[in-house]
């Protein structure tokens, strides 16, 4: 029960979070939007920015979902995409292709991962849409990796 208390407070914690980067980004504050994704990847998951950019997709992957059963591994995939993908909002806000395209593109990634490798009911709210992410990524070159998870995914449907 206690692990089960603890991925309700992070799916909390994440909804509070991603309400807060959602308002910030409607007053026209994409700079405090972009620190409130950092702070909240930093206390959600203990990660650093420096971190998140020297482990691959797999490492960051294996690195969140470790000794996680399968729906909360999902959860916090999710978790963690949906800040990325506010994140590429922000930079998107900023008109910063070369940064909102790799935050849509992380986001896509961990919401693959999550949706093929634990698929389920009862997804977060707050869990990105596959089709948007690929729209905000037209023109964007997908690699073989995520190509592949994403054949995955539409098979899983």
């Amino acid at each position: 029960m206690p692990q089960r208390d603890y991925l309700l407070r992070l799916l909390e914690q994440a909804a509070d979070l991603l309400r807060q980067i959602t308002l910030q980004r409607g007053a026209g504050e994409p700079d405090s939007a972009i620190q409130s994704v950092i702070d909240g990847t930093e206390r959600l998951f203990g990660l650093r920015v420096t971190e998140l950019w020297s482990l691959d997709s797999e490492e960051l992957y294996a690195q969140l979902t470790r000794e996680e059963n399968p729906r909360d591994a999902r959860d916090k995939c999710l978790v963690f995409a949906a800040l990325a993908y506010q994140a590429g909002l922000a930079y998107a806000d900023k008109d910063l292709p070369a940064l909102s395209q790799p935050a849509f593109h992380l986001a896509l990634v961990f919401t693959l991962m999550a949706l093929a490798r634990f698929p389920g009911a009862d997804l977060p709210q707050f869990t990105p849409s596959v089709d948007d992410l690929l729209s905000r990524l037209e023109g964007f070159a997908l690699p073989d990796s995520t190509a592949e998870l994403l054949a995955d995914y539409k098979a899983a449907r």
